[in-house]
């Protein structure tokens, strides 16, 4: 249908508008009534039958429309439904575990020293044979059959003898080995069993090695003072006593240990000692002079101090007076010490002078002495100071 442009337009606006708007009208219910159902519809424009463009609806399949970017999607009304969770399991932490120390560190205590007994001087250092003067010696037997004497080894056997030149005289004192001491210079190990002071002296390398500790014990812990030292091993003794051809022991009543250590450490065997005069070669008068699991430690010192007379009547037999000098060069080189050729040419003119009468000897023994038991079990000797001086004071005179 064409329109006459001549026609006047106000006597057919009114219809036009109302067909237009309705036409539209209609259009959009239809496509608001489609959008809301599948399948989804949207509305196009399209030429209709009289060529002009009209408003259509189209139909679109089932989720091929997509809205685009710009587009404001169309709000439905839906319930959201929540997917099935499993049940929540709540689980306590694990407990905490406290770390367990592998290793120990234990800073050693720092103990207050016992105070250094105030002795009557000792005479100076000998000059001559007739004196005046005093010399004491510190004899060490160490542990094991070996001859280095750098190693830490321990102090089988303390031994300090005196030998005064005026008087003629000479004294012994032997000290336990279980004696709990502080050792003086050693902040690693500030106190301990006093044989150990040679093993620490060489380990921590104190002055003068293992001898200077044990003399630095001996001076800190009774005020003696020490002058020359003489270290021999368990091989060094058993050749000292075979070079002298042996010694001879009294001994006052049997003696039976049923386990002395074997020699290579690789268990134990019975030894028997009888009663009476023994003639005992270097290996024998090494067992004599070690045994006490029959006795004490206490009995084991008297026996040492037996051992050493006994060397000082073999030294003083005539034969034996003609061999001191090779005998004198094999012992310097089998021991340690610092004993110079002068200081033992002194000690062999005063030798025969004293009398077997003029000798004195001491033991610290269980009088002198309280068994303790250390917070780790070990059973040490502290010494009792009161009971241990007065023979200190008889020792360092020399009367």
């Amino acid at each position: 249908m064409k329109f006459d442009r001549k026609l006047k337009t106000h006597n057919y606006a009114p219809g036009i508008v109302w067909i237009f708007v309705g036409f539209w009208s209609l259009a959009l219910c239809a496509f608001a009534a489609l959008a809301a159902r599948e399948p989804l519809a949207q509305m196009a424009l399209a030429y209709g039958p009289t060529g002009t463009l009209v408003p259509v609806v189209v139909v679109l399949p089932t989720n091929t429309w997509q809205p685009e970017a710009t587009d404001t999607p169309l709000a439905t009304a839906s319930v959201d439904v929540l997917p099935s969770q499993p049940p929540v399991v709540v689980t306590e932490p694990p407990p905490l575990v406290e770390p367990t120390a592998t290793r120990f560190f234990v800073v050693p205590a720092q103990p207050t020293p016992i105070p250094t007994p105030v002795l009557p001087q000792a005479a100076a250092f000998p000059t001559t044979c007739d004196g005046p003067g005093r010399m004491n010696i510190l004899l060490i037997g160490i542990d094991g059959f070996n001859n280095n004497y750098y190693r830490a080894a321990r102090a089988d056997t303390i031994i300090l003898l005196g030998v005064n030149f005026a008087a003629k005289s000479a004294q012994m004192l032997s000290i336990p080995r279980d004696l709990w001491v502080q050792l003086p210079g050693l902040s690693q190990v500030p106190e301990g069993r006093i044989n150990t002071a040679y093993h620490y002296g060489e380990l921590y390398s104190a002055p003068g090695g293992g001898p200077g500790e044990v003399a630095a014990v001996l001076a800190s812990t009774f005020g003696l003072r020490v002058d020359r030292y003489a270290t021999v091993s368990f091989t060094a003794f058993e050749q000292g006593i075979d070079a002298i051809g042996g010694v001879d022991i009294n001994i006052p009543e049997p003696i039976h240990d049923d386990a002395y250590p074997l020699r290579d450490g690789s268990g134990t065997i019975a030894i028997d000692f009888p009663a009476g005069q023994v003639h005992m070669d270097g290996a024998t008068a090494l067992i004599y002079a070690r045994t006490r699991h029959d006795s004490s430690d206490f009995a084991r010192m008297r026996r040492q101090q037996q051992v050493l007379f006994a060397v000082r009547n073999q030294l003083l037999r005539p034969q034996t007076l003609l061999q001191l000098p090779a005998l004198t060069q094999a012992l310097l080189g089998a021991a340690r010490t610092d004993l110079s050729l002068e200081d033992i040419a002194l000690l062999g003119c005063l030798g025969p002078q004293i009398d077997v009468s003029a000798i004195q000897s001491w033991v610290i023994d269980s009088s002198m002495v309280r068994d303790t038991k250390l917070a780790d079990g070990a059973q040490v000797l502290l010494p009792v100071m009161d009971a241990i001086v007065p023979v200190l004071e008889q020792f360092n005179v020399g009367e």
